[in-house]
């Protein structure tokens, strides 16, 4: 009973990290149905300084006191595009369907790293009650590897050139996605724990 009390006190008096599930101006929530077109992307430039198409990609996390007693903590993990801080150039992108999948692939690969954030939260949240420091660890955990991947499948894709590297990288993307189901943003339902 003191054991419960003493969660509910540190879980009342724990600073919450909130963000509002509304979406900003240029933002786009991952969908598997709703692609990246070429409107999202909100800055249009013609610098040679720059590569010609660039997304940036956000995983945001929210979290309260008494999250800990959810079934699922999937809405507390956001995969957004910012379209506002990604551009494209019209001018010298030669296939411009071609790179908006290309960005959308990683996109794609941003999703796998939300739901694995979603699954490790869910996996820790009973650490909640002893501060938001998990959720920090955590995503910087989930950024590192996302950015590393990242840099892989433009490497070896050549910037999504190599079609039959591409592919590759796509059906592991997939077959990742399919896996991590069950974290997707849009799921409600209780996730139970496996043994």
């Amino acid at each position: 009973m003191k054991k419960i009390f003493l969660i509910i006190i540190v879980s009342i008096t724990c600073l919450s990290y909130s963000f509002s599930q509304e979406l900003q101006n240029g933002e786009k929530r991952w969908s598997a149905e709703k692609k990246l077109t070429s409107n999202d992307f909100k800055i249009k430039t013609s610098d040679n300084n720059n590569q010609n198409i660039y997304s940036q990609f956000v995983i945001s996390y929210s979290a309260k006191g008494f999250d800990f007693l959810k079934k699922n903590l999937n809405k507390n993990v956001e995969n957004l595009f910012s379209g506002n801080a990604s551009w494209i150039d019209t001018s010298r992108v030669k296939s411009i369907d071609q790179q908006i999948k290309f960005q959308q692939t990683q996109f794609d690969l941003a999703e796998i790293h939300a739901r694995k954030f979603r699954q490790q939260l869910f996996l820790k949240k009973w650490k909640i009650t002893k501060g938001f420091d998990i959720l920090k660890k955590i995503s910087n955990e989930i950024m590192a590897e996302f950015s590393e991947a990242r840099m892989n499948l433009i490497k070896e894709t050549e910037s999504g050139l190599n079609q039959e590297k591409l592919m590759i990288w796509k059906e592991k993307i997939s077959n990742e996605l399919k896996g991590l189901y069950e974290f997707r943003f849009e799921n409600k339902k209780k996730i139970k724990r496996k043994k």
